[in-house]
């Protein structure tokens, strides 16, 4: 007979059932590839229910997809926790009003100054993620103050950042999008202090982040109102890390 432990590994290791197949037109994480677009979704919700565990959260009633694109892992989630009420935000008004339509979501528009972003209610669980990795440090702590106070008390937060295996292919000659000198930059700050960034050619403020673990527990051990449940290298699709943090109280 199996044990519990590996009752619930084989269980989460199986993708979630029914999930809505359909992609929008717009959905700019398709990258002309559908079976990796829906790989990349159940991965995330092995990371969310990995984290829920760890932080002993059975039931999460109200849910936060930050940013939720055309809906992802929206999708995903909608059919994992069919029950919870959830809530998708975005600066893309396209992906979000095709997540409130095609999901049943709760829509609401973001801003590009996180600080002016508030929800009519706090959430049991915010997964966000691939955010973190495109903004820069004021960006990067901004996203944790708007984490900080959406989550309920003993609400989880699975949020997504690029570490040490992003760092060794930007190494390697992987760009993430940005001209070489740009990837040199983000490399040497990141050698220096644990936190790189270079913003894309075709804007500012919006672009690659790269940090170290010991960086990101550096910054979010000072903030009490967070504990910090598991932090997990390469758990989304194989990429990004993951940080696990649940409110206090």
């Amino acid at each position: 007979m199996p044990s519990r432990l590996a009752s619930l590994a084989a269980e989460l290791a199986e993708p979630v059932p029914g999930v809505a197949a359909e992609i929008a037109p717009g959905d700019m994480m398709l990258h002309g590839d559908p079976a990796h677009y829906a790989v990349a979704g159940q991965s995330a919700w092995r990371c969310i229910a990995t984290g829920l565990l760890a932080a002993g959260v059975a039931d999460p009633k109200r849910v936060l997809d930050l940013p939720c694109g055309h809906g992802r892992v929206t999708r995903v989630l909608r059919r994992a926790l069919p029950d919870a009420e959830l809530t998708v935000c975005d600066l893309d008004r396209d992906g979000v009003d095709h997540c409130a339509s095609a999901f049943g979501a709760t829509p609401v528009y973001s801003r590009e100054d996180l600080a002016e972003v508030g929800f009519d209610e706090a959430f049991d669980l915010i997964w966000c993620g691939s955010l973190v990795t495109h903004l820069d440090k004021p960006g990067w702590l901004a996203t944790f103050q708007l984490v900080m106070r959406s989550l309920r008390p003993q609400g989880v937060a699975v949020i997504t950042f690029h570490g040490r295996w992003s760092a060794y292919r930007m190494q390697t000659g992987k760009n993430y999008g940005l001209p070489r000198a740009r990837v040199e930059q983000i490399l040497a700050s990141y050698a220096a202090t644990g936190f790189g960034y270079a913003d894309y050619e075709n804007g500012t403020g919006y672009g690659v982040s790269l940090n170290s673990p010991a960086w990101l527990i550096g910054e979010v051990q000072a903030w009490q109102e967070l504990r910090i449940v598991a932090l997990c290298e390469r758990q989304w699709d194989d990429h990004q890390d993951v940080l696990v943090v649940q409110a206090m109280g």
